[in-house]
């Protein structure tokens, strides 16, 4: 099955120009993934997708633990201290019936983001909808004097959502992430606005495979798709890909639909969630243009 991932990439100069920084590292509400943080799990029925049975949901919550538990063993190996909580939306005005309800515009997750030409459009119809989702997600805890998330940030339901979630549960790191059931289709899994400073990011994962669900996971946090892709269309970025496939045969990032414990992540990946404060010699070529030094934290 065919999966494309989207994520906004952009690198920004610091200081003198041989130094730049990549706009999705430590960046908007998931910085660094580190201590102690939150995956929210939102399940999500629509129209056109499956509904989503008590069964489908245990089946996708063990997957979630499955990738939870794989994502702090890395931490772990890498001396990260990490402790990833997973909590779950619940529908309180339908007496805690799981899921909620929204429909998108143009059907399908891929339908509405595809829609126009201009793909800009099809984001603002997603971000719409999960604007929808949040603000019935954000009834469930009681009126805060939480702060928005970021001054500069749209102020928008999943912004409010976040900032209650980082009330609630007493920690900056949250993940937000809506489940949709289309495990059985050839549907894809998004993340969106990692590297924004204006919107809050956030991912729509269609499939339960442990391997997916940390991959659009890690992208929250800043990492990179390192797999040839149909909007890779420069050879600059084709030629990377290629060596970065080449050069790690088991990065999670490349190689997603593998069983998780046959994954790992790259030198790269570390350096873009927060566990390395630079890169060693060369790595930084994976992503970069010659002339060009990555900034070190």
């Amino acid at each position: 099955m065919k999966h494309f991932y989207l994520i906004f990439l952009f690198l920004t100069s610091i200081g003198c120009k041989n130094y730049t920084r990549i706009g999705s590292v430590r960046n908007n509400v998931c910085k660094t993934l580190e201590k102690k943080t939150i995956l929210y799990a939102v399940f999500v029925d629509s129209d056109a997708t499956h509904p989503w049975s008590e069964y489908d949901i245990n089946s996708t919550m063990d997957s979630i633990n499955i990738s939870i538990n794989w994502l702090e063993k890395q931490a772990q190996m890498n001396g990260v201290s990490l402790d990833i909580i997973l909590e779950r939306g619940e529908n309180l005005s339908k007496h805690n019936a799981i899921p909620f309800k929204e429909d998108f515009k143009y059907q399908t997750l891929s339908g509405t983001l595809f829609k126009f030409p201009d793909l800009t459009k099809g984001i603002n119809l997603v971000d719409q909808w999960s604007n929808n989702v949040s603000k019935d997600v954000a009834r469930i805890f009681p009126n805060d004097t939480s702060k928005i998330v970021l001054t500069t940030n749209k102020s928008n339901d999943r912004e409010r959502l976040i900032a209650k979630l980082r009330n609630n549960y007493k920690t900056d790191n949250i993940a937000l992430i809506f489940f949709i059931n289309n495990y059985f289709e050839n549907e894809i899994s998004v993340a969106f606005h990692t590297s924004s400073s204006s919107e809050t990011e956030y991912a729509v994962v269609s499939n339960k495979n442990p391997s997916v669900i940390a991959h659009e996971f890690l992208h929250l946090f800043g990492a990179w798709d390192l797999y040839l892709s149909p909007f890779d269309r420069k050879i600059f970025a084709k030629s990377k890909k290629r060596k970065a496939m080449k050069k790690y045969p088991t990065e999670i990032m490349t190689f997603t639909y593998r069983d998780i414990d046959s994954l790992s992540i790259s030198p790269l990946s570390k350096y873009l969630i927060g566990w390395d404060n630079k890169l060693a010699k060369g790595e930084g070529k994976m992503m970069i243009k010659r002339r060009w030094k990555l900034l070190e934290y």
